[in-house]
Protein backbone atom coordinates (compact mmCIF):
# COMPACT_ATOMS: atom_id res chain seq x y z
CA UNK A 1 0.00 0.00 0.00
CA UNK A 2 1.40 3.40 -0.96
CA UNK A 3 1.32 5.80 1.97
CA UNK A 4 -0.16 9.23 1.22
CA UNK A 5 1.83 12.38 1.70
CA UNK A 6 1.49 13.89 5.13
CA UNK A 7 -0.55 17.05 4.81
CA UNK A 8 -0.64 19.98 7.20
CA UNK A 9 -3.85 21.05 8.90
CA UNK A 10 -4.16 23.98 6.51
CA UNK A 11 -4.51 21.63 3.56
CA UNK A 12 -6.58 18.92 5.24
CA UNK A 13 -10.15 18.84 3.99
CA UNK A 14 -12.25 18.43 7.11
CA UNK A 15 -15.54 18.12 5.24
CA UNK A 16 -17.01 14.65 5.30
CA UNK A 17 -20.32 13.07 4.34
CA UNK A 18 -22.12 13.21 7.67
CA UNK A 19 -18.91 12.43 9.55
CA UNK A 20 -20.93 12.32 12.75
CA UNK A 21 -22.36 8.95 11.81
CA UNK A 22 -20.31 6.11 13.18
CA UNK A 23 -20.55 3.18 10.79
CA UNK A 24 -20.99 0.65 13.58
CA UNK A 25 -23.35 2.78 15.68
CA UNK A 26 -22.87 4.33 19.08
CA UNK A 27 -23.79 1.19 20.96
CA UNK A 28 -21.48 -1.07 19.01
CA UNK A 29 -23.99 -2.66 16.71
CA UNK A 30 -23.09 -6.00 15.14
CA UNK A 31 -20.86 -5.99 12.06
CA UNK A 32 -22.54 -4.53 9.02
CA UNK A 33 -20.11 -5.87 6.43
CA UNK A 34 -22.89 -6.50 3.90
CA UNK A 35 -24.69 -3.17 4.45
CA UNK A 36 -24.10 -0.99 1.35
CA UNK A 37 -24.14 2.22 3.44
CA UNK A 38 -21.55 0.78 5.79
CA UNK A 39 -19.35 -0.35 2.92
CA UNK A 40 -19.66 3.09 1.32
CA UNK A 41 -18.71 4.72 4.62
CA UNK A 42 -15.64 2.52 5.02
CA UNK A 43 -14.75 3.28 1.39
CA UNK A 44 -14.94 6.99 2.21
CA UNK A 45 -12.71 6.46 5.30
CA UNK A 46 -10.09 4.65 3.21
CA UNK A 47 -10.20 7.24 0.42
CA UNK A 48 -9.93 10.11 2.90
CA UNK A 49 -6.87 8.55 4.52
CA UNK A 50 -5.31 8.06 1.09
CA UNK A 51 -5.97 11.65 0.10
CA UNK A 52 -5.38 13.58 3.32
CA UNK A 53 -3.55 11.29 5.73
CA UNK A 54 -6.44 10.62 8.11
CA UNK A 55 -10.22 10.66 8.42
CA UNK A 56 -12.42 11.57 11.37
CA UNK A 57 -15.25 9.28 12.47
CA UNK A 58 -17.74 10.24 15.13
CA UNK A 59 -20.92 9.46 17.01
CA UNK A 60 -23.69 11.95 17.77
CA UNK A 61 -24.74 12.21 21.38
CA UNK A 62 -28.19 11.11 22.40
CA UNK A 63 -30.11 10.28 25.58
CA UNK A 64 -27.74 7.38 26.19
CA UNK A 65 -24.53 9.36 26.11
CA UNK A 66 -22.48 12.32 24.89
CA UNK A 67 -20.88 12.56 21.43
CA UNK A 68 -17.31 11.71 20.52
CA UNK A 69 -15.04 11.73 17.47
CA UNK A 70 -11.70 10.14 16.67
CA UNK A 71 -9.10 10.00 13.95
CA UNK A 72 -8.39 6.99 11.76
CA UNK A 73 -5.16 6.85 9.77
CA UNK A 74 -2.67 9.03 11.68
CA UNK A 75 -0.89 5.98 13.02
CA UNK A 76 -0.42 4.75 9.46
CA UNK A 77 0.51 8.00 7.72
CA UNK A 78 2.08 10.14 10.47
CA UNK A 79 3.49 7.33 12.64
CA UNK A 80 1.75 8.92 15.63
CA UNK A 81 -1.02 7.92 18.00
CA UNK A 82 -4.59 8.50 16.87
CA UNK A 83 -6.66 11.22 18.59
CA UNK A 84 -10.06 11.16 20.30
CA UNK A 85 -12.18 14.06 21.59
CA UNK A 86 -15.26 13.42 23.74
CA UNK A 87 -18.25 15.40 24.95
CA UNK A 88 -18.55 18.18 22.34
CA UNK A 89 -20.38 18.27 18.98
CA UNK A 90 -18.76 15.98 16.44
CA UNK A 91 -17.90 18.72 13.94
CA UNK A 92 -16.18 20.76 16.68
CA UNK A 93 -14.28 17.66 17.78
CA UNK A 94 -13.31 16.97 14.15
CA UNK A 95 -12.00 20.53 13.81
CA UNK A 96 -9.82 20.03 16.89
CA UNK A 97 -8.54 16.68 15.62
CA UNK A 98 -7.74 18.16 12.21
CA UNK A 99 -5.92 21.14 13.74
CA UNK A 100 -3.79 18.94 15.99
CA UNK A 101 -3.31 16.38 13.22
CA UNK A 102 -2.00 19.10 10.94
CA UNK A 103 0.63 20.04 13.51
CA UNK A 104 1.63 16.41 13.95
CA UNK A 105 1.89 15.99 10.17
CA UNK A 106 4.13 19.07 10.06
CA UNK A 107 6.48 17.46 12.59
CA UNK A 108 5.35 18.96 15.90
CA UNK A 109 5.80 16.60 18.85
CA UNK A 110 2.44 16.19 20.59
CA UNK A 111 2.04 13.49 23.20
CA UNK A 112 0.92 12.77 26.77
CA UNK A 113 1.33 15.87 28.90
CA UNK A 114 1.10 18.35 26.02
CA UNK A 115 -1.14 21.35 26.74
CA UNK A 116 -2.42 23.36 23.78
CA UNK A 117 -3.87 26.82 24.37
CA UNK A 118 -4.14 28.12 20.81
CA UNK A 119 -6.41 25.58 19.08
CA UNK A 120 -9.75 26.72 20.50
CA UNK A 121 -10.96 29.06 23.29
CA UNK A 122 -10.56 26.36 25.97
CA UNK A 123 -7.12 24.92 26.77
CA UNK A 124 -6.62 21.32 25.65
CA UNK A 125 -4.52 18.65 27.35
CA UNK A 126 -3.35 15.36 25.87
CA UNK A 127 -3.58 12.13 27.86
CA UNK A 128 -2.92 8.49 26.85
CA UNK A 129 -5.91 6.18 26.39
CA UNK A 130 -5.78 3.07 28.57
CA UNK A 131 -5.82 -0.22 26.66
CA UNK A 132 -9.04 -1.34 28.40
CA UNK A 133 -11.02 1.15 26.29
CA UNK A 134 -9.79 -0.58 23.15
CA UNK A 135 -11.81 -3.64 24.17
CA UNK A 136 -15.08 -1.69 23.75
CA UNK A 137 -16.92 -0.51 20.65
CA UNK A 138 -15.68 3.05 21.12
CA UNK A 139 -13.25 2.90 18.17
CA UNK A 140 -15.25 0.56 15.91
CA UNK A 141 -14.29 2.17 12.59
CA UNK A 142 -10.62 2.28 13.57
CA UNK A 143 -10.78 -1.37 14.59
CA UNK A 144 -12.32 -2.32 11.26
CA UNK A 145 -9.84 -0.26 9.25
CA UNK A 146 -6.73 -1.59 11.04
CA UNK A 147 -7.94 -5.17 11.51
CA UNK A 148 -6.06 -7.01 14.24
CA UNK A 149 -3.77 -4.04 14.91
CA UNK A 150 -4.84 -1.71 17.72
CA UNK A 151 -2.95 1.58 17.32
CA UNK A 152 -2.50 3.73 20.42
CA UNK A 153 -4.89 6.61 21.04
CA UNK A 154 -4.44 9.93 22.81
CA UNK A 155 -7.40 11.69 24.39
CA UNK A 156 -7.60 15.43 23.80
CA UNK A 157 -9.24 16.72 26.99
CA UNK A 158 -10.86 20.16 27.07
CA UNK A 159 -10.94 22.46 30.07
CA UNK A 160 -14.03 24.08 31.58
CA UNK A 161 -14.86 27.79 31.28
CA UNK A 162 -12.40 28.57 34.05
CA UNK A 163 -9.54 26.73 32.35
CA UNK A 164 -9.62 23.74 34.73
CA UNK A 165 -9.30 20.14 33.58
CA UNK A 166 -11.39 17.23 34.94
CA UNK A 167 -8.58 16.09 37.25
CA UNK A 168 -8.20 19.55 38.82
CA UNK A 169 -10.00 20.91 41.88
CA UNK A 170 -13.13 22.94 41.20
CA UNK A 171 -13.62 21.61 37.65
CA UNK A 172 -17.21 22.56 36.80
CA UNK A 173 -19.44 19.66 37.78
CA UNK A 174 -21.85 20.44 34.92
CA UNK A 175 -19.20 19.16 32.52
CA UNK A 176 -18.14 16.19 34.65
CA UNK A 177 -19.96 13.44 32.74
CA UNK A 178 -19.23 14.73 29.23
CA UNK A 179 -15.66 13.43 29.08
CA UNK A 180 -14.59 9.96 30.18
CA UNK A 181 -11.27 9.62 31.96
CA UNK A 182 -9.80 7.45 29.20
CA UNK A 183 -6.33 7.53 30.76
CA UNK A 184 -7.75 5.45 33.62
CA UNK A 185 -8.81 1.83 33.16
CA UNK A 186 -12.45 1.57 32.17
CA UNK A 187 -13.38 -0.05 35.49
CA UNK A 188 -11.82 2.86 37.42
CA UNK A 189 -14.12 5.41 35.79
CA UNK A 190 -17.29 6.45 37.63
CA UNK A 191 -20.32 4.52 36.37
CA UNK A 192 -22.06 6.36 33.58
CA UNK A 193 -22.71 6.42 29.85
CA UNK A 194 -19.06 5.89 28.98
CA UNK A 195 -18.62 2.76 31.09
CA UNK A 196 -21.88 1.39 29.68
CA UNK A 197 -20.70 1.95 26.11
CA UNK A 198 -20.93 -1.33 24.25
CA UNK A 199 -19.83 -4.61 25.69
CA UNK A 200 -16.23 -5.80 26.02
CA UNK A 201 -15.28 -7.84 22.98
Amino acid sequence: MNLPKRHSGGRHDRACPDCAKEAAGAAGAPSQDRDPDHLAYMGWITAKIGEDGWAVSGVHGDRRGPPWAYSVGMWLTCQSAELVVCGIPVQSAADIIDAIGGRIADGEEIGPGTVLSDICPAPLAVRPVDLSWRMTSMFAVSDEFYGFVRPPYLQVVWADRNGRFPWEARFQTAFGRLQPLLWLPRDDNPPGPWTRLGQPR
